[in-house]
């Protein structure tokens, strides 16, 4: 049991256990949890006797799938730190926000990211260390990786190359031989900030403990229907990345807890997944439906003689259509795995999933059956607590929900009702025999290929390009990513090439990838709600009809 370990204690207890399990696949490299543990040990040392970080420090880690995130996180995590973690490819002007009003004091950020804003990176290069994406790639690849691969990244770094420190941060600042203490009385406070758009749609900064992370892992196993001893023989396939909260509790905290192996890519792609789980046995498999509709129409996927060892699989971020189940598993069924495509649900409030479909107790179309000790309810807009096959708010109570929103005690309030209950801005209801059934979004978030856009962050920042009167947000189908971003724009000029170029531009310079919109239509002027509000359902309505695109009532 791990209910009463800190992050970096269950991780310790596990590499005590499994030495010499494999901890890490990296693109070839083998990593044990000896040498994990080993590596975490060092981190620890350096930060607080090389940086001078100390306990309830904040400390940004904005990094991809690499074995560097393992690191950093758990070592951080023993001193007693706080990890703020951040999407990689974030934009400066958002980094610097973040760290700003959380206060961070050290930050470690993606060379890829600073590559592309050199000069504003600069300004705060006193506080930030760079990582790099082949630092634990196998010699070959790193050599093929640092002299082809990565030209031009180091032509843009070097000219500052002196400004930045840690481009081998993990070679050249020096371990003391003074201990590093694990710093336990944490269990409870205040331990990982994430960043996620809220029970609103508003982007907010979640705050979380050990103890929530710790709630979920205790079960992750009987989520998927297996012994402990079936996950410390086995790899899970590490996708979804740490800043998402499923990626980083179910992805990897779970598995590494039980001796598993993380199979890690900084990037989804179909025929490196079938390379590497034919070198390491996987077991499970976590990710969005953009990523398993892509894993079908991958040849080496579907003739993968490797999934027979696969014993569960889970589809997050977004709804998974039945096709794309019953798919997913008749190529299972054709390979003789136990595992089926499987639908759960959480929020980043919640860490992760709270309810869940398993092998042992499923039923379709729903997102699933309550975690032990988790509670979920439904509720009217006037407070109201609904009965079976109601349709209202979906509100739950469970060991793994949030500690409240970073330094927004009136959000956090507004968050829960007056009996304690977490309210998830989401919409469905709850059957006889206690299934959940998610009927659609009631906050104004987008999922683009399972991550979190929020129009109204880019509604914001389009109002403020020069002859943009109104704007307005909403999702239309991709054949890639799902979902993508469309606006309607109010101008005052009527130069329609100029100003979308325009508005495309300042939306890739201050927004992560996903919420660059792919269509701009211009219109003479938004809707509005009888609360003079724009009046964004209707031009969704409108534009799903436009598409031939219907929703059950």
């Amino acid at each position: 049991m791990i209910e009463d370990k800190t992050l970096y204690q269950a991780i310790e207890m596990a590499a005590h256990k499994h030495p010499h399990n494999l901890a890490m696949y990296y693109k070839g490299k083998k990593i044990s949890y000896r040498k994990m543990l080993k590596r975490i040990d060092r981190m620890a040392n350096i930060l607080v006797h090389q940086i001078g970080v100390e306990k309830d420090d904040v400390v940004l880690i904005a990094q991809p799938n690499i074995p560097d995130v393992i690191t950093l996180i758990y070592a951080v995590n023993k001193i007693g730190a706080i990890c703020n973690l951040v999407h990689p490819f974030t934009p400066y002007n958002q980094i610097e926000k973040i760290m700003r009003q959380t206060n961070t004091k050290v930050a470690f950020i993606f060379e890829q990211r600073v590559a592309k804003e050199v000069e504003k990176y600069r300004e705060i290069a006193d506080k930030i260390y760079v990582t790099r994406v082949e630092d634990d790639l196998p010699f070959v690849k790193k050599f093929v990786y640092h002299n082809f691969m990565n030209r031009s990244i180091r032509k843009k770094l070097g000219k500052f190359r002196g400004s930045f420190k840690g481009f081998k941060y993990m070679r050249d600042l020096k371990a003391t031989r003074q201990p590093v203490e694990v710093v336990t009385d944490k269990f409870e406070k205040m331990s990982v900030l994430l960043h996620s758009g809220s029970t609103t749609g508003d982007p907010k900064t979640i705050c979380l403990s050990d103890q929530k992370f710790e709630y979920i892992c205790d079960q992750s196993y009987k989520i998927l229907c297996c012994k402990p001893e079936e996950m410390s023989n086995g790899g899970f396939l590490t996708v979804l990345p740490s800043f998402h909260g499923f990626g980083l509790c179910m992805c990897m905290h779970a598995p590494l807890c039980w001796g598993s192996s993380l199979i890690m890519m900084p990037k989804f792609n179909n025929d490196e997944a079938s390379k590497s789980m034919a070198k390491v046995k996987t077991i499970c498999i976590i990710g969005v439906p953009t990523m398993f509709e892509n894993m079908l129409k991958s040849e080496h996927f579907q003739k993968n003689k490797k999934l027979k060892s696969l014993i569960a699989c889970y589809c997050g971020g977004d709804t998974m259509s039945i096709s794309l189940k019953k798919r997913f598993d008749e190529v299972m069924i054709r390979h003789g795995a136990r595992a089926r495509l499987y639908q759960g649900y959480g929020l980043t409030e919640a860490i992760a999933v709270n309810c869940v479909n398993t092998h042992e107790h499923h039923k379709d179309n729903t997102i699933g059956y309550p975690l032990e000790g988790a509670e979920f309810a439904i509720f009217s807009p006037e407070d109201k607590k609904l009965g079976p096959n109601e349709v209202g708010e979906i509100c739950l109570k469970s060991g793994a929900v949030m500690l409240g929103y970073y330094n927004d005690e009136e959000a956090t309030k507004a968050t829960f009702n007056k009996d304690g209950w977490l309210k998830t801005g989401d919409l469905g209801y709850i059957d006889e025999d206690g299934f959940i059934y998610f009927n659609q979004r009631k906050k104004r978030v987008v999922k683009v290929s399972g991550v979190g856009v929020f129009p109204t962050e880019i509604e914001h920042l389009v109002e403020s390009v020069p002859g943009v009167e109104a704007v307005c947000a909403i999702r239309i189908p991709d054949p890639k990513l799902q979902s993508a971003i469309k606006l309607f724009v109010v101008a005052k000029y009527f130069d329609e090439v100029g100003m979308k170029n325009l508005i495309l531009d300042t939306c890739r310079k201050y927004l992560i990838r996903w919420a660059v919109p792919k269509e701009i239509e211009f219109i003479k002027e938004l809707p509005y709600t009888l609360y003079n509000k724009v009046d964004f359902r209707k031009l969704q309505e409108q534009e799903d009809a436009k598409r031939g695109i219907t929703h059950e009532k």
